[in-house]
């Protein structure tokens, strides 16, 4: 079950990080700067939820 949530948070980062990209392009565009900027805000908040629910599953085999 872990590898299941490890594999969700992946996704969610990754797919985070491609519509913080086109946020990024999308404020060159005067029409859709307002929407550029709300699909950034919403991409950083949905890979610190990706990037946590992937670290706090990640074991660190020290021993």
């Amino acid at each position: 079950m872990d590898e299941f949530f490890v594999g969700f948070g992946i996704i969610v980062a990754i797919l985070s990080l491609i519509s913080f990209v086109i946020g990024i392009i999308m404020l060159f565009f005067e029409s859709k700067r307002k929407l550029g900027l709300r699909i950034m805000v919403i991409s950083i908040i949905a890979f610190i939820i990706g990037f946590g629910t992937c670290a706090a599953y990640f074991k660190l085999n020290l021993h």
